[in-house]
This record gives structure tokens, sequence and C-alpha cells, in this order.
């Protein structure tokens, strides 16, 4: 089990993501989203080629803080933004989420990251990446500590093909 937390004194966002089954070439997972108590948890379970997970990984650990960055497998049931907290990546001097130099506060940079289930692949058996999202705000300590879990999980699995 991998979990990952808002970046707060006080968190109440998180991901958490389980490997159920590992084989040869697939990987099975279980993804929760939990938003404390003002929403209900959001889960799904979701199949994808073993390689294209551990490359997803991989991707999360090579972001970089002002570039906009979208990560999935090939197989359809999870998306990842990585939405830049500071920087011009949506109209120069515009940008939604932009934060001017000035207002900057922290010495690190944090990441922005929005993971979306596809809700379309799990009603109609398509992909459309929409469905339910949550965004979360983390340093790079965290993904690199969410991503070794996950990796380590993939490699040592141990239940029966």
């Amino acid at each position: 089990m991998a979990l990952l937390k808002e970046y707060s004194s006080n968190p109440c966002c998180e991901v958490e993501l389980n490997i159920i089954l590992v084989n040869e070439g697939s990987v099975k997972f279980r993804i929760e989203f939990r938003y404390g108590p003002a929403f209900p948890a959001i889960h799904t379970e979701i199949y994808c080629l073993k390689r294209d997970f551990l490359q997803l990984l991989e991707d999360m650990t090579q972001l970089k803080p002002t570039h906009l960055s979208m990560f999935e497998p090939h197989d359809p049931g999870l998306c990842i933004y990585h939405i830049p907290h500071y920087g011009q990546y949506f109209y120069p001097g515009y940008g939604i989420f932009q934060i001017p130099e000035e207002e900057r506060e922290e010495a690190a940079p944090r990441y922005k990251l929005m993971f979306v289930l596809d809700a379309y692949e799990r009603n109609h058996y398509g992909a459309r990446e929409c469905g339910p999202a949550l965004c979360i705000i983390v340093t790079m300590e965290q993904i690199q500590v969410f991503v070794n879990r996950l990796q380590a999980d993939v490699t040592n699995f141990n239940g029966s093909y």
C-alpha cells in the first residue's frame, strides 16, 4: 500500500494505491481518493500493462516544477496531470493557476497533481479521460516515497498469478 497525502500541517486529502495482482505482463491495482470528512471516498480497480505502470511511476519522478505534464498508461482508467504551481503555462501572464514571482512563499517547489479516474471506461467500457478527480499538492520527496513504495510492491509481489 502506498499513500500520498497533501503537503500540509493538517492533511485531509490523500491518494491510496494498493497492488492487488502482478504477473509477467500486467498489474491490477486499487486506487482510492479520500477528501476528508466532507466527501465520500472514491475507489476503483484498474488493470494495466506492467511496463506502462512502471513507466508511469518513473515519469512521476521526472516532473519539472514549471512544466505542465500528463501521465497515463496506455490502458484507460487513470490519468495524472501535473499543473505547475509557478510559471507561465496557459497564456503568458494569465495562467489560471499561476502564482506571480513576488508572491512565492516557499523555498522548495511543490507539485500540484490531479489524479483523474476514467468514468466512461468504468461505466461503458470505453475511454474518455473524464471522471472523478482529486487535486493534491505534494513535494518531490513525497512523490519519491510514493513511487519507491509502489515499485517495491510490484517487484516483490508474492500473491498468486
